[in-house]
């Protein structure tokens, strides 16, 4: 049997990459799923090879991000000695996305500053865009906002002088919004959000349209407007694509905390239960976490629950999620010196404190 010329299959990883570049979710399987199986009939070539596996990581990235499809373990190399710039440029790059998707901020960073340093020997504009789109995102998470906003202006206007480029603009317009409301200022944020949406809309991507109205929701929360929060949540979930992907853990989380403020106990408990059971399956330390804090400063009582914030506070520290301890230690301190419990309000308000200076150690670009 003659063997695939792995310039052909070459040619074929090229379009799959533009596909995955444009966010080209429904494409983008398809390609995947026409190319995999030439590789076994391939003549042997590394650089094609280690160009898919790292096109393999992309592709799955680019899926958490557009349906919420969660990323098993994913290991690539790619030697400087013997792959070209672009190839080791993709290696840095994609490797410090993967590990944003696992927050592991540090080593993201490292990653990036490598993608930084090969990118200036790669000549192309929307390379440079996909570099400071992930980076704002990156800064973003790490509640630096200025500097964010800075990488994804620059990304937002490279991608909007391409015209093939819609989906990406609207990852833009979603990091800008979540900065504009971590600022207060929540009028920017709308703007970005209903400019977004609409941009999804047009396309036609529902799920997409999912995930923006699950942003609504975060920014309505942030505005302290739960019960429109809730509405927009009860959407989301009730979208069964949307609720049976890897998203419906931050959705879940954030209608438990949002009903648990308005004091509907209840309905709290049920999600709250709910969560607990798919998360069995999920194994999703993270969550549980997160959602036994909720309760416990909420609806436990007496020592055993001041016991139980502070144990999950300390796995999500464990866990290098310092914007979640942070938002959580206020959260709890709050609700404990609104209870006149001064003492245990004053050791979860130290416990953000030092989030924040956890995160603000993690070493910039």
């Amino acid at each position: 049997m003659n063997k695939i010329a792995a310039e052909e299959v070459a040619n074929m990883l090229n379009t799959w990459y533009r596909a995955i570049r444009r966010s080209d979710a429904e494409q983008s399987i398809r390609l995947f799923e026409q190319i995999k199986p030439l590789l076994a009939d391939m003549e042997e070539d590394q650089e094609v090879l280690i160009y898919y596996s790292l096109l393999e990581l992309r592709h799955k990235i680019m899926l958490y991000d557009a349906r919420g499809k969660k990323i098993e373990q994913h290991e690539v190399t790619a030697g400087d000695s013997a792959a070209s710039h672009m190839t080791s440029y993709y290696y840095y790059l994609f490797s410090g996305a993967y590990e944003v998707y696992k927050k592991n901020y540090e080593q993201a960073i490292s990653f990036y500053k490598m993608a930084e340093k090969k990118l200036a020997l790669v000549h192309d504009e929307i390379e440079v865009a996909q570099f400071h789109d992930k980076v704002g995102k990156l800064y973003y998470y790490l509640s630096q906002n200025i500097v964010s906003l800075n990488h994804t202006r620059q990304a937002m206007e490279i991608f909007k002088g391409h015209g093939d480029h819609d989906m990406n603009l609207v990852s833009t317009y979603i990091t800008m919004a979540g900065n504009y409301t971590e600022m207060g200022k929540y009028t920017e944020a709308e703007e970005y959000l209903t400019e977004a949406i609409h941009t999804v809309r047009k396309a036609g991507d529902h799920f997409k349209e999912m995930q923006l109205l699950h942003n609504f929701a975060l920014l309505y929360a942030a505005m302290d407007n739960s019960d429109k929060s809730i509405q927009f949540l009860e959407i989301v979930l009730n979208d069964q694509a949307y609720a049976a992907s890897d998203y419906y853990f931050n959705v879940v989380f954030l209608m438990i905390k949002e009903l648990f403020k308005i004091g509907d106990h209840e309905r709290a408990a049920a999600f709250y239960k709910e969560g607990k059971e798919r998360s069995k399956s999920a194994a999703n330390k993270i969550f549980d976490a997160k959602i036994d804090i909720l309760y416990a400063a909420y609806a436990g009582g007496g020592e055993q629950a001041v016991k139980d914030c502070k144990a999950n506070i300390e796995i999500l520290f464990q866990a290098k999620q310092y914007d979640t301890v942070r938002e959580l230690s206020l959260l709890t301190a709050n609700v404990y010196r609104s209870k006149s419990l001064y003492k245990e309000a004053a050791h979860f308000f130290l416990e953000a404190i030092k989030a924040e200076e956890k995160m603000k150690k993690v070493e910039g670009m």
